[in-house]
């Protein structure tokens, strides 16, 4: 066993008898103690009882009372504390420690701490004596020097009321000297440099005539990797939501292919926020082409430079002689493209079409709204016939394909469709193959469209009817003046929705460029051993592209796998999110449904607001039971509303969506669960688990403290 003062330097006894040694012997008020190393024996009872003595502990006496802790290899750590995953005992006995050592020993090879850690772990053991408390608190120093406090009576359970109090970092008192010091400690052990700058979590214990103990202290969790709906260097702008083109969050090479062009055009600003696509209009620039002049600009200016521009690198793609391959099967290995290169058509065609055509489409479709408004209080929206019917390249690529599957998809016809639609893809994310990297899946398709009763080209006959049909009856309604005025702007503006569907081909071609010159440089970083698989290029940030290959940065030894999985657990944890319709001043601004709303202290990690389908556990007789049951009903959209946070009830944390409870407060032991779990969370509602009912919807936003209600279909207590 050793000293706790002589454990500042032992890795083995775990980072928080490490923090607490220092404490110690920095003078800062920490309950002295014993640590018992991970593969040390237990030792006998002489030994204990001579260690004891030396924290003034007779092991005769009925009436002393200690704690033992556990102080884990992986507890602790700075941004992961690992909260709640292993066994505390306070108020042993100094007969029971033995017994109690090997208690929270074993805690390191329990289920939870191999499903959250992914392994056993190995657990150094911290015993202290008891200190007397009359009120027991929390404290949480932000970054941005604040200190929040939280405390109750040490009689009260865990999750009785607290009071909260705030305090300025330049205050004087217990609490914000001992705050100051410990995040002094904190700051030199993670060699941060300014203490103001670091952020901690600390537990302590107040005597009856005010004495502040401090129990316990760490980097407070941090998830940097999960970023919130914020923009920090943009205020100026409204940015709305891009619901059209990139509906969930978009891969780690989409961002930075977004990135690239993000302040190309003069009015339009766009930002990746939790990988969702968000733009802004700006104004004061050069007027764009007139509605009728933007047929003839595409025509005979943008499409001529597009294909200058894009011809010469998809030879290149499919190597020297361009040739089409017998196997009709993309081979990045033959792509000869850099990056670089790709980057530089997609860019040029991006502010050719954006630049020049983007705001007249906008304006055409803006007019024809306003004119519907104004006259009959509609929206485009209601009168989409309008613009049905209207073909271009998506049409004839339906049109095509249907052919395709008629003929028996046959490979000459295939390469034909593969040589004009080739480009074309589901989403307009890069990640996503393109139609000449599956050819088999296209044949698949063309045979499902050739099965259809009616043709595209009696579809399509179809549409242009309804739209005749849509246009008379809103003719026959509007006044006569303004009649005149649809029969002239509508021409237009379907004419320049089709030239926005012409377009599109531009652009799929545009950024499969993109896509097979990462595919090349994925195909040599899987070479060289850097990646695991090559199309997990897809899934590293582009600041780490811009130097993967360099052997004076990045050794060829440095796999990047980790990273890139990494990248792609974070995309899986944005689609749970509900992003904002818009983001004003800086802020996400949500449209909260209409429905019953309970609000309360909420705990944001991240986008803070998530839906799903909630869970109530409306007592807590039971809690082992309880838990029991929950784990077994547990789903990836399960919202767990609960009366109060147990840390206990970590394995149920650690598998739910969010958490909403009727008591608790932000800092308190419960709510890290949550707030490391990367979860948001919802704490001191009081009524939820009398007014919620399981299989309810709800809508909950961390950042404002609010639950929204959607009304219960088939809900059961």
């Amino acid at each position: 066993m050793h000293a706790l003062r002589d454990c500042t330097e032992l890795s083995e006894a775990g980072p928080k008898a490490q923090r607490l040694a220092r404490a110690l012997r920095a003078g800062i008020a920490v309950p002295d103690g014993v640590v018992l190393l991970p593969n040390e024996p237990l030792p006998s009872p002489e030994e204990l009882a001579s260690a004891l003595l030396g924290l003034g502990v007779t092991a005769l006496d009925p009436s002393a009372r200690l704690v033992v802790r556990s102080s884990a290899l992986t507890e602790d750590l700075a941004g992961h504390s690992a909260a709640g995953l292993f066994v505390s005992v306070v108020g042993a006995a100094p007969s029971e420690v033995l017994a109690e050592i090997e208690t929270v020993r074993r805690s390191g090879d329990s289920d939870l701490v191999r499903m959250a850690l992914g392994g056993s772990a190995k657990v150094a053991v911290l015993i202290q004596r008891q200190v007397p408390a009359a009120r027991l608190g929390v404290l949480y120093r932000s970054q941005h020097g604040d200190l929040r406090c939280e405390e109750r009576e040490a009689a009260a359970p865990e999750w009785a009321d607290v009071t909260v109090s705030r305090h300025a970092h330049d205050e004087v008192g217990p609490l914000t000297l001992g705050a100051a010091q410990l995040a002094l400690l904190v700051s030199t052990e993670l060699g941060a440099g300014e203490p103001a700058a670091v952020a901690i979590y600390a537990e302590y214990a107040v005597s009856d005539s005010g004495h502040v103990t401090f129990l316990q202290v760490r980097p407070a969790p941090r998830r940097s990797d999960y970023q919130g709906f914020a923009l920090s260097d943009d205020h100026e702008l409204t940015y709305v939501l891009d619901q059209e083109h990139n509906p969930d969050p978009m891969s780690a090479a989409q961002q930075g292919l977004v990135a690239v062009v993000a302040d190309l055009v003069p009015w339009l600003r766009q930002r990746p926020v939790c990988g969702y696509l968000f733009w802004a209009t700006t104004t004061g620039h050069r007027p764009p082409p007139t509605m009728t002049q933007t047929r003839e600009v595409f025509t005979t200016t943008i499409l001529p430079t597009c294909e200058a521009m894009l011809s010469p690198p998809e030879r290149r793609i499919v190597g020297k002689d361009g040739a089409l391959r017998e196997e009709l099967l993309v081979d990045p290995s033959l792509c000869e493209l850099t990056l670089s290169d790709a980057l530089t058509v997609y860019r040029s065609i991006y502010s050719q079409y954006v630049g020049l055509l983007g705001p007249a489409i906008r304006r055409a479709r803006t007019q024809l709204d306003q004119l519907l408004l104004s006259n009959l209080g509609e929206p485009l929206g209601q009168h989409g016939a309008l613009l049905s019917g209207i073909g271009g390249a998506q049409t004839e690529r339906v049109t095509h394909l249907w052919q395709l599957g008629r003929e028996g998809c046959q490979k000459d016809a295939l390469r034909l469709y593969l040589a004009r639609f080739g480009a074309f893809s589901s989403c307009w994310d890069v990640v996503f193959p393109c139609d000449d990297e599956q050819p088999q899946a296209i044949i698949d398709y063309a045979r499902h469209l050739a099965g259809q009763p009616a043709s595209p080209t009696i579809q399509h006959a179809l549409a242009l009817a309804q739209y005749h049909d849509a246009l008379q009856k809103l003719l026959d309604r509007l006044p006569r003046m303004a009649r005149g005025a649809l029969k002239s702007l509508l021409p237009l503006v379907r004419d320049a929705m089709l030239v926005a569907e012409d377009d599109d081909l531009l652009f799929f071609r545009a950024q499969r460029l993109v896509r097979w010159a990462l595919l090349a440089q994925g195909a040599k970083l899987y070479k060289a051993g850097r990646l695991s698989d090559p199309a997990l290029i897809f899934d590293l940030p582009w600041r780490t592209l811009s130097s993967a290959m360099s052997p004076l940065h990045h050794p060829l030894t440095t796999d990047l796998s980790a990273l890139a999985l990494s990248e792609q657990r974070l995309r899986q944890h944005a689609k749970q999110l509900v992003p904002p319709e818009r983001i004003a001043a800086g802020h996400p601004e949500w449209a909260l449904p209409d429905g019953r709303t309970l609000s309360g202290t909420g705990i944001a990690v991240g986008s803070s607001v998530v839906s799903g389908r909630a869970l109530v556990v409306p007592r807590l007789d039971n809690p082992a039971e309880s838990l029991a049951q929950v784990l077994a009903q547990l789903q990836e959209d399960t919202i767990l509303v609960l009366p109060t946070l147990l840390p206990s009830w970590a394995p149920a944390v650690w598998g739910a969506l969010a958490v909403v409870t009727d008591s608790g407060g932000a800092l308190s032991h419960g709510a890290i669960l949550a707030r490391e779990r990367g979860i948001p969370a919802v704490l001191g509602t009081r009524l939820a688990t009398q007014i919620i009912t399981t299989g309810q919807t709800l809508l909950l936003d961390g950042a404002r403290g609010l639950v929204v209600l959607s009304p219960a279909t088939k809900a059961t207590r």
